[in-house]
């Protein structure tokens, strides 16, 4: 029998919340833990704990919990996460719901840089229809936010609206995070209204599109700087697409009273929508880097859970995590649609490398590459010679959607997934050259299925690279990202959001094993 969790510190894998065993932690903030766990059946689900014991946790918190997951059981809509299960009354209040093995859209914009103004509509759609779905309810969700909205294949779900953020952001275990999307009467501490959600929405579209709060300088000064900024609703959207304007100004109207409704939203999206009838899913709506990356992550995150099933309990079964093809008619796909393919259904795509760079800090691990193709063209049809080329990683001062040819001042580069042309900084300052790595080499990830190149940084290029990415950080985009560029041609082109103090990087991807030791060989390994 397996041991129940105590209700003190971190759940374990393999101790029990309620029926639930915990195969491993996915997350923890202010306010909760949530758990990776599987159900006696084989189901597999996150399960969100609140923070302390019964003695620590307030009793305020509580009936908050408590409240929230008997109004969270109602919520039936396609764009939330169910809940499956849930014990407000237990000496730690948990509550089980459906995994979402997703990216959320700030990893997504992170790694992939902003979203065009068209895509962004389709995931607008998505979360206004939540936002339907939870008023209808009657909850205000209060923490809308990036991290809060994941992105599987067939649109977006708001999660954690079960355990939301209390109205005072001022509150202890409260993060800047979450006041760079808040409403300001929210920041102000008054009442949170269906309204609320709206701005914190728009705000997070904002982002979406530029990559940033929308609120001026938020990042920098002091915390309180920074609240008193919401609280005064001083925003600043430079950089929002002329396309996105009339949907997204509005939501962040000072005045609870004149922002849109969600139904109002839908009602906005609707004719974009409908311009692209044959458009399904991630696939037909958003940049290939970025419904390529969802595909690799629902792949990855599937692995890793039943890799932590198979060391709790060899002989258990788990349920797969059934595909998240196909959409609401009103979405994109219905009756008369035809579903988007499997994975392994999809068309090979031509030869090449396709990268995802990784860097540790601080024993972290932080994605921040972007998927791109890269290909070493053999001649003959044979394997390439392998052929050492430099190393480079440059500041970013401009891009634009398709190639180059001429379209901004040189020096320039073309990403190959999506096609964006990248104008890079000629100043010394920005940039750095890394002739020689401390360490490069081919490995097999932990599972054994796929292979990678591991590398890391002599002591002075890893003190460079967090000079330049903390310069990249305090950037507006997109002169916050950085363009890692392999001889001629521009591997990823990443936003930093913090100085990157590890020096330690991993590229991952679909590589075979020649795959991978020629790009190693191509970074200066040893033949």
């Amino acid at each position: 029998m397996r041991a129940e969790w105590t209700g003190t510190g971190a759940v374990r894998p393999g101790e029990l919340i309620g029926p639930y065993t915990v195969l491993d932690e996915l997350a923890s903030g202010g306010m909760g833990r949530v758990y990776l766990a599987r159900s006696p059946g084989g189901r597999t689900v996150a399960v969100k704990t609140l923070l302390g014991t019964s003695d620590e946790g307030t009793e305020v918190d509580r009936r908050r919990f408590a409240r929230e997951v008997a109004v969270a059981r109602r919520v039936r809509g396609l764009y939330t996460a169910g809940v499956v299960d849930a014990d407000a009354e237990a000496p730690v209040p948990w509550m089980a719901t459906e995994y979402i093995p997703a990216p959320s859209l700030r990893e997504l914009v992170a790694a992939h840089g902003p979203l065009p103004a068209g895509p962004m509509q389709w995931v607008a759609a998505g979360m206004a229809e939540a936002l339907v779905s939870l008023h209808e309810a009657g909850l205000v969700h209060r923490d809308i936010k990036p991290s809060n909205v994941l992105l599987p294949e067939d649109g977006p779900r708001l999660i954690d609206f079960g355990i939301s953020q209390a109205g005072d952001l001022t509150r202890t275990g409260a993060v800047l995070g979450t006041i760079a999307f808040a409403a300001p009467e929210q920041v102000r501490g008054e009442a949170t209204t269906t309204a609320t959600d709206v701005f914190s929405l728009g705000a997070t579209l904002f982002y979406l599109v530029a990559g940033r709060s929308p609120y001026r300088d938020m990042g920098t000064g002091t915390a309180v700087e920074q609240l008193v900024r919401a609280a005064e609703c001083d925003l600043d959207l430079t950089g929002l697409p002329a396309a996105a304007d009339a949907l997204i100004r509005p939501c962040l109207a000072a005045s609870p009273a004149e922002r849109p409704t969600p139904e109002d939203l839908l009602a906005r999206v609707g004719p974009a929508l409908a311009a692209r009838p044959d458009a399904h899913g991630a696939a037909g709506w958003l940049p290939e880097s970025w419904s390529t990356a969802i595909v690799r992550h629902r792949g990855r995150r599937i692995a890793e859970a039943e890799a932590a099933r198979r060391r709790i309990d060899p002989e258990g079964v788990t349920e797969r995590t059934p595909p998240a093809y196909g959409a609401h008619p009103a979405y994109g796909a219905g009756p008369g649609t035809r579903p988007m393919p499997a994975p392994a259904e999809r068309p090979a795509r031509a030869s090449g490398f396709r990268l995802v760079a990784s860097l540790v800090a601080g024993g972290l691990l932080v994605t921040i590459g972007a998927v791109y193709a890269i290909t070493y063209d053999g001649g003959g049809g044979g394997a390439p010679d392998p052929v050492r080329q430099d190393l480079r990683l440059v500041l970013v001062e401009q891009n634009a959607a398709g190639k180059c040819a001429n379209k901004l001042p040189p020096p320039t580069f073309d990403s190959k997934n999506p096609e964006t042309c990248y104008a890079i900084s000629t100043r010394a300052e920005d940039r750095m050259s890394v002739t020689q790595l401390k360490d490069v080499r081919a490995a097999q990830n932990e599972q054994g299925t796929d292979w990678m190149v591991q590398m890391s940084f002599e002591k002075t290029d890893a003190r460079h690279f967090a000079t330049l990415t903390g310069k990249a950080a305090g950037r507006e985009s997109p002169k916050n990202q950085i363009a890692i560029i392999l001889g001629d041609t521009l591997i990823s082109a990443p936003v930093v959001t913090a100085a990157i103090t590890g020096g330690e990087v991993e590229i991952s991807g679909s590589f075979t094993r020649d795959d991978a030791e020629k790009l190693a060989r191509d970074l200066g390994a040893p033949s």
